[in-house]
């Protein structure tokens, strides 16, 4: 009978703990903050910082009656190209290259007066060279002088300059910490307005989610690089020198020489604006709540 007694007194007090059981079949443990008054702070920040990297495209066509000629055109260009590019940009450019060659056919009209083309393989009337170059810096700065580089060869198409942000670990843990900075202010904010102040800190949780519940992501702690840093503008590249320059790229295409020379970056040379980046970041506090 005392045996009953007992087994009876711990199933009524399993009950009357509304954290103990489970909800759906699943166990989950009392909430480490049942016994006492806490404050949770949700941090958010945005922060402005300038690109880091620019982009373009552009590629070089030949055509000639045999293959090799019209490849070996394309490529002489594009390497004179190549040059200009490492000069302006040096070891901050990262440039890659593809080519890509394709015959083109005789046309002729039908009896209706419709342009045609003859697919046979014996009506080849020559063939297209394409040289692909894809240009990424990693100061944007230089993407004018490095477009205009690549101008003066002229391309047959030139993709607009791409400029953004590549996120580095430093970027993103500047993010963070002004996230956790603001989890803090807006705890203290709170428990104030409970009349209290916060304590101990309990949970430091990073991402999206609140640490007891759900949040509203509607505002953030922005914050605006003024100066030094990442956030800082690249300074503007310097005027062509008065004096005269050696060239900056010459080559040999198709028996005629190329010269690319300052003046022709500086014609070239069309300015871009580089807008500014963020970076969001998101941090969960939770404080004890002093009263």
């Amino acid at each position: 009978m005392k045996l009953n007694r007992l087994i009876l007194a711990a199933t009524a007090a399993a009950m009357a703990a509304p954290a103990a059981f489970a909800q759906d079949g699943e166990n989950f443990v009392r909430p480490y903050w049942w016994d006492r008054p806490v404050v949770e702070g949700m941090g958010r920040s945005l922060v402005e910082v300038a690109p880091n990297r620019a982009r373009f495209d552009l590629a070089f066509v030949e055509t000639n009656a045999q293959s090799d000629e019209a490849m070996r055109l394309a490529v002489a260009r594009s390497k004179i190209a190549y040059d200009a590019l490492k000069k302006v940009a040096g070891d901050k450019s990262r440039i890659t290259t593809s080519v890509n060659v394709e015959a083109y056919y005789k046309q002729y009209r039908d009896k209706d007066g419709n342009m045609q083309t003859n697919y046979r393989p014996d009506q080849v009337d020559g063939y297209q060279a394409r040289v692909t170059m894809v240009v990424v810096l990693t100061d944007p700065a230089l993407a004018g002088r490095a477009r205009a580089a690549a101008l003066a060869l002229g391309p047959q198409d030139v993709n607009p300059i791409n400029i953004y942000l590549e996120q580095t670990p430093d970027l993103q843990r500047r993010a963070l910490d002004e996230a956790a900075k603001d989890a803090r202010a807006r705890a203290q904010l709170a428990a104030s307005a409970a009349g209290g102040r916060i304590g101990d800190v309990l949970v430091v949780q990073e991402g999206n989610d609140s640490c007891m519940g759900n949040w509203s992501s509607g505002q953030v702690a922005r914050t605006i690089d003024g100066g030094g840093g990442y956030g800082a503008y690249p300074p503007a590249p310097p005027p062509p020198p008065s004096a005269p320059a050696p060239p900056v790229a010459r080559g040999q295409v198709g028996g005629q020489t190329i010269t690319i020379t300052e003046m022709d970056l500086a014609a070239l040379d069309l300015p871009s604006d580089a807008n500014p980046q963020t970076i969001s970041a998101s941090v969960c506090m939770i404080y004890t709540l002093v009263k």
